[in-house]
């Protein structure tokens, strides 16, 4: 199956409009009934702006080969030949073969960029619509096809449209649709240009992000050992403005007094002279020493 892209009914059926719409000579409704509630509603709706000639056409969007059978079946699709000229199933690339279309229906087929007809329908003729069918497109469809008409992707496709219309004009179809198709390019690759800009513009906003929380924690932890410095300026006698390097100078001379102190060494050796009479008093004495032989004899 050539299949590019999982599409949706809706999405599917808004595309192909949006397609129809380059075309300014085009009038195209959406999920549009053809009366008053309960009436047929054709996917997409196409009328020319032609007096001579009046052939309205019905489009009929197919996404699932189960949902093109059950309407071939049922011949749902034949009542919209009472509001239209030609009815042509639309549908995405690798679905159906045009074999499988009823005969003087059409197959429009979506491919990874573009709609292509497959098999153009027979034109029935139709004098006109019935009275119910006008006042909906006029009333309701009129101003929701020029609203979904009037978009900046549109509008852009209109202006690519009419330029490639001119140049066929000038030096022909073939150079014409190359010279499209290379300014179609330019657009991708501006485009491509757009997305990238915008990823890096996210992946800066992240980084300078992650920059922040790692300031943030640098200030916390410098505000705790700001405070431990100040505790141990205190407890040395020094100024709280003092720097790592006297702190660090404070706290060896102190701890080479301490070492050095005369008292320190006297109190350090009576507290040892202490534990040794401790421990030579816990000792039995020698009377003590024969009665605990004795006992262990027996």
């Amino acid at each position: 199956m050539d299949e590019f892209k999982k599409w949706g009914h809706d999405e599917l059926a808004h595309d192909l409009a949006q397609s129809l719409r380059v075309n300014p000579e085009h009038i195209v409704w959406e999920n549009m009934q053809m009366g008053p509630s309960g009436s047929i509603r054709p996917d997409v709706y196409l009328l020319k702006k032609r007096y001579s000639t009046f052939a309205p056409v019905t489009y009929e969007v197919k996404i699932s080969v189960s949902d093109f059978r059950s309407d071939i079946t049922s011949g749902k699709w034949q009542g919209y030949l009472n509001f239209s000229s030609a009815v042509i199933f639309a549908v995405p690339a690798g679905l159906i073969k045009k074999e499988d279309v009823p005969a003087g229906c059409g197959l429009i087929v979506r491919h990874e960029e573009v709609w292509r007809m497959v098999k153009k329908p027979t034109m029935q003729h139709l004098e006109t619509l019935p009275r119910e069918s006008w006042l909906k497109l006029v009333i309701d469809g009129i101003g929701r096809a020029i609203e979904q008409r009037d978009t900046p992707v549109l509008r852009h496709a209109l202006n690519s449209w009419s330029a490639e219309e001119r140049l066929r004009k000038q030096v022909g179809g073939d150079i014409a649709t190359l010279i499209a198709k290379a300014m179609r390019s330019k657009d991708d690759v501006a485009n491509e240009l757009i997305v990238r800009e915008k990823q890096r513009q996210e992946i800066r906003e992240g980084t300078q992000r992650e920059l922040q929380w790692a300031r943030e924690a640098v200030e916390r932890e410098k505000g705790r050992l700001t405070n431990e410095l100040h505790g141990l300026a205190d407890a040395l006698g020094l100024s709280r403005e003092s720097s790592v390097h006297d702190l660090t100078n404070a706290l060896r001379a102190a701890t080479h007094r301490l070492s050095e102190d005369a008292e320190v060494n006297r109190l350090c050796n009576l507290f040892d002279r202490i534990q040794k009479a401790t421990a030579d008093a816990m000792l039995p004495l020698p009377g003590e020493q024969l009665e605990l032989m004795v006992r262990g004899l027996q």
